[in-house]
């Protein structure tokens, strides 16, 4: 139970709930940037809602998403083009244009980057605008279109893919368990400065535990998940199928190189960690400015025997 312990200490270190004073500036920006897009689209949108790692419960304290959604009408603007061009100047005249913020359209989205305040925090928001598939059917679907600013998940600029932002929130309501894990990986991608997408290492996460049943600890769930992913990334019959979208599979962006990399890259993490256990320290890091001492903790870690660094990966 050592390395499961060390893992709860990872997760309670990276929780929200330490920057409180951060997400709470987050959540007063967020409505007041609601407040606004409300006000001035009126009856051309339906409620705006929040979505990516704070909707999922998946943040961690050293990254995370603050997304607003905002669904349009079908009937609000003639091309979906039209309508994330309308967000953006909208969104710049109220802030960039009076020096409150950076206003920029990204791949999906509008991004705010306010200026820094005095305490040095710089909040950013993005707004995702996304347009009912068929006219007042939003309620009773959820489906939206998004408009692709970039070349991004294999779509080129200019054209636009189907989504349910509510479905794919809905997949990971109540499974704590999987959040647990979803996080660990995030926090791996994150220190280690991997590229793989978040929203694939959720679903991954989530499959694996569909007929799940082994132990319950944190190490025994984690080496389960990176397995599995091991196991099947690379396998050609396999896919990952958006809860959003029953035509994307998620894994499709994804080519052979990544595959095996990933596979390998998870492969190694659980060979190294069962040989010596101080590998998780490399893997998953506490974020130190959270951290208790060694002997609050109490985990009898060999802190003189860890790897440096992370030559053996991949």
């Amino acid at each position: 139970m050592k390395k499961s312990e060390y893992l709860n200490e990872v997760l309670e270190t990276h929780k929200m709930s330490k920057i409180q004073t951060l997400v709470d500036k987050y959540k007063r920006k967020r409505i007041e940037i609601e407040g606004a897009i409300e006000e001035h689209y009126g009856s051309d949108i339906y409620n705006v809602f929040i979505s990516g790692s704070f909707a999922k419960h998946t943040a961690t304290n050293i990254k995370f998403d603050m997304d607003v959604v905002v669904p349009f009408k079908k009937n609000s603007f003639s091309t979906l083009q039209e309508m994330i061009d309308d967000v953006h100047d909208f969104l710049y005249e109220k802030y960039d244009k009076r020096n409150l913020a950076k206003v920029i359209k990204q791949k999906v989205s509008v991004g705010i980057t306010f200026n820094k305040d005095e305490d040095g925090d710089q909040i950013q928001i993005d707004v995702v605008p996304g347009r009912e598939v068929n006219l007042y059917e939003y309620r009773e679907t959820n489906d939206l279109n998004l408009y692709f600013n970039e070349d991004h998940w294999g779509f080129k600029k200019g054209t636009w893919t189907k989504t349910n932002i509510r479905a794919q929130i809905e997949n990971i309501e109540g499974k704590k368990s999987e959040r647990d894990i979803i996080r660990l990986l995030k926090i791996w991608k994150k220190r280690l400065n991997k590229d793989y997408k978040s929203f694939m290492i959720e679903l991954f996460v989530i499959k694996a535990f569909e007929k799940y049943t082994g132990c319950n600890d944190l190490w025994s769930r984690l080496k389960h998940a990176m397995q599995y992913i091991a196991d099947n990334v690379t396998n050609e019959n396999f896919s990952l199928i958006d809860p959003g979208n029953s035509n994307n599979n998620v894994l499709s962006s994804l080519d052979a190189y990544k595959k095996q990399s990933l596979s390998s890259e998870m492969q190694n993490i659980i060979s190294n960690v069962e040989h010596d256990e101080n590998w998780l320290r490399t893997y998953f890091p506490t974020n130190e400015k959270y951290k208790k001492t060694e002997k609050e903790k109490g985990f009898g870690l060999d802190v003189v025997s860890y790897p440096p660094t992370a030559k053996r990966f991949g």
